[in-house]
């Protein structure tokens, strides 16, 4: 069984909750459709949105996709609590309690499957950031959302050089502001390339400056042909984000009917399209080897003006789904809460 390295003093501990990728009912085996536009599950335990059309009055207009039952993507609550670890899987034949170690201990055929409080991200997931947070607002909502998810907290890794060792120790990756950051190399792309294809997990995100921003992170990029455009995505009828309606079935989006975007770029290159907006590709998603890469066409998903004064985004939901996709299959995969905090 594969091993990583244990848990050490500045690494993050994430968790992931109740929903199950891949699954066609509920544990009763039924699910049932959502009205037009929703998208998110409905009240009844394990019940599955539709999503449906939803129009928006600034032309970035969808159909609510994020569950959709008729793609295949209908879902499965975990009502777990059988004797194990703390997530409530059961302990197979000759298993033990999990701990975060590397190993399958309860014999589950998951990897350090821990979430204590059944918060909906891996306690036992490192994840690290790179750059620097947006301060726009409260910009470290992210990082503080994480914090308080882990034992350990985020690792910022800032302006270092992206090494196969520094690289190694972490499971998820998620870039943010590199304006400031060194010039990264074509030998700091292809460690990270490489640490994708052996199963990390690379999110970007954009649109925290003007013009030019979108260079350093395109250098990261180049190794799995994904770019972000110099065309920035504008400000519309004085609104503070634009909702973001439009996704294409998808794990990431599961459940998301909306999330806002302001002055970021669209995404271009390889990859599948899973949001788009005002005729923009705004999300593209690829699998590289065994690790996965998602490039965000903003930014505004790590501020608290998302966060806590938009009942209407899912936010904190879209990133549960991101981190959880992120991750390497096998490891640190536990169940997605069904009703998150917006």
């Amino acid at each position: 069984m594969k091993k990583r390295p244990s848990l050490g003093a500045g690494s993050l501990v994430l968790s992931c909750g109740l929903l199950v990728w891949g699954c066609s009912s509920d544990k009763n085996g039924s699910s049932v459709e959502g009205s037009g536009g929703s998208g998110a599950t409905a009240n009844a335990p394990g019940s599955v949105g539709n999503g449906g059309s939803s129009a928006s009055s600034n032309g970035f207009g969808g159909n609510g996709s994020g569950v959709a039952a008729a793609a295949g993507l209908a879902l499965q609550v975990n009502v777990g609590g059988a004797s194990g670890n703390d997530s409530g899987t059961a302990v197979g034949e000759g298993g033990s309690a999990e701990v975060c170690d590397g190993e399958d201990n309860d014999h589950n055929g998951v990897i350090d499957d821990i979430d204590k409080n059944s918060d909906g991200v891996c306690d036992c997931l490192l994840i690290a950031t790179l750059g620097v947070k947006g301060k726009s607002g409260q910009g470290d909502v992210f990082a503080a959302w994480l914090t308080a998810r882990s034992d350990n907290g985020a690792t910022d890794l800032a302006d270092q050089t992206l090494t196969p060792a520094l690289l190694a120790k972490y499971q998820v990756i998620v870039a943010q502001d590199l304006r400031t950051s060194h010039d990264y190399t074509a030998d700091e792309a292809a460690a990270l390339s490489d640490w994708v294809n052996k199963g990390g997990g690379f999110m970007t995100l954009i649109g925290y400056g003007n013009a030019g921003e979108a260079k350093n992170v395109n250098r990261l990029l180049a190794p799995f042909t994904i770019n972000y455009s110099d065309q920035q995505i504008l400000k519309k009828n004085g609104a503070n984000t634009i909702p973001i309606t439009m996704w294409t079935p998808h794990p990431i989006d599961m459940g998301v009917t909306q999330v806002g975007v302001d002055n970021g770029y669209p995404v271009q290159g390889t990859g599948a399209v899973i949001a788009t907006g005002g005729g923009f590709d705004l999300a593209k998603v690829q699998e590289v080897g065994k690790g996965h890469v998602f490039s965000w066409g903003d930014e505004w998903v790590t501020y608290n003006s998302e966060w806590n004064d938009h009942p209407d985004y899912q936010v904190q939901l879209f990133w549960l789904n991101a981190i959880k996709w992120l991750t390497v299959a096998g490891e640190c995969q536990v169940a997605i809460p069904p009703n998150p905090p917006k």
